[in-house]
C-alpha cells in the first residue's frame, strides 16, 4: 500500500491506495481516506480523462498534472490539490546569500513539539520539530548542518504549507 499526503491548501488528507486487480478495461483499487476504506474502479478514457466508479456512482474526471500539483474537473467543478508520496515528505528550505536557510513547512499542520532552541548546533537530518497533519506526526528535519538562529513558530501553532518554521545558519 502506498500513502500520499493530499492538500488543497486548507485541508490535508492522508490517502492510502493499493491496486487490487488489473482488468482489460479498468483497474480496481482499495483506498483509505481518514480511516474509511473504499473500493474504486478506474478506467482511463484518455491520458487526462478518467471514468471512476465509487459506491456505484460514476464520475467522469479530467486531470491535469503539474509536477506535484493536480487540477481535477468533474461535474462542472474544478479542484486543485498537491499530492506528495508520503515517502518523499521532506522539509523545504530556502538558502539566502548569507548562508542562512529558512526551513519551511512542507504541508499545512499543527506544530506538536519543537525539539531545538535558538543557538542549538544541529546536523543534517536531525529532527527540528514535529508537525501533525491529518493525525500523522511528521518529523521536520534539518536540511543541512548548522546553528539554529531563529525559531519562527511555537508549539501548538497552526502553519500552512510554505510557512517559515525556523532559520538555520549553515
Amino acid at each position: 500500500m502506498v500513502a500520499y499526503v493530499v492538500s488543497d491548501g486548507n485541508h490535508t488528507l492522508r490517502v492510502e491506495a493499493s491496486r487490487l486487480e488489473v482488468r482489460p478495461h479498468d483497474e480496481l483499487f482499495q483506498i483509505e481516506i481518514d480511516g474509511k476504506k473504499k473500493i474504486i474502479s478506474i478506467s482511463r478514457i484518455s491520458p487526462a480523462h478518467l471514468s471512476i466508479i465509487i459506491d456505484g456512482k460514476s464520475f467522469n474526471v479530467e486531470v491535469e498534472h503539474f509536477e506535484k500539483d493536480y487540477q481535477v474537473s468533474t461535474r462542472g467543478e474544478v479542484y486543485n490539490f498537491s499530492v506528495i508520496d508520503e515517502r518523499e515528505v521532506t522539509t523545504s528550505s530556502e538558502q539566502s546569500d548569507s548562508g542562512e536557510k529558512v526551513v519551511k513547512a512542507p504541508m499545512p499542520g499543527l506544530v506538536i513539539e519543537i525539539i531545538v532552541s535558538e543557538g542549538d548546533q544541529v546536523k543534517a537530518g536531525d529532527t527540528l520539530l514535529v508537525l501533525e497533519a491529518m493525525k500523522m506526526q511528521n518529523e521536520i528535519t534539518a536540511p543541512a548542518s548548522g546553528i539554529i538562529l531563529n525559531v519562527s513558530v511555537k508549539s501548538g501553532a497552526t502553519v500552512n504549507s510554505g510557512d517559515d518554521l525556523l532559520v538555520l545558519d549553515t
